[in-house]
């Protein structure tokens, strides 16, 4: 069993990472306007590409943190959702949006 002291600080970490992740993609979806030369255009569109890609992992991790937040409201969070049993501890302070344990993470 988790205890509240560790729920707790768990939500507020989850709720930092939350709100940088969502400045992240906000930033991620701003084309950026280096110049006006073909070579500054493609210098543009890489930016961009490089910004849409990571915006696109930052958006699956916000989605994440989002059903970390919905599980500590429902008091489920740190029980893997596949055998029911607690996730180790270690492994929710290393991912706090964990929702399997080690044995279930890849048979999600």
């Amino acid at each position: 069993m988790i205890d509240k002291k560790f729920i707790e600080s768990q939500k507020r970490s989850i709720e930092k990472d939350l709100a940088r992740l969502e400045e992240e993609v906000k930033r991620g979806r701003k084309f950026a306007d280096i110049g006006s030369t073909n070579e500054d255009n493609a210098l543009e569109f890489e930016v961009f590409e490089e910004n849409l890609a990571l915006s696109k992992n930052a958006l699956r991790e916000v989605k994440d943190l989002r059903g970390a937040l919905k599980r500590i409201e429902k008091g489920t969070y740190g029980i893997c959702q596949k055998c029911g049993q607690t996730i180790e501890r270690g492994r929710l302070k290393a991912y706090p949006a964990a929702a399997f344990c080690a044995t279930h993470v890849k048979q999600k």
